[in-house]
């Protein structure tokens, strides 16, 4: 339960750092990089972040579906 509630208080900076990273390196087929870069980020401020980054990344992937699905991202920038 301890995860759930810190994950639901992490969406709201995962999602504009997500947004951040996006903007930044809008070209399609840098996922990879792009989710190194929220991990490196993550793991710089947030001390304990190696031992709940398999829930957050998970999250990431979610939250980045769901951004694809709705057209928040596109592959067309």
């Amino acid at each position: 339960m301890k995860i759930l509630l810190l994950i639901v208080q992490l969406i709201p900076a995962l999602i504009s750092l997500i947004k951040a990273i996006e903007d930044a390196l809008p070209a399609a087929g840098l996922g990879a990089e792009k989710l190194a870069a929220v991990r490196k980020i993550i793991e710089a401020t947030f001390e304990g972040a190696s031992e709940i980054w398999p829930v957050v990344e998970k999250v990431i992937g979610v939250l980045v579906s769901l951004f694809n699905s709705t057209g928040v991202f596109t592959t067309d920038k």
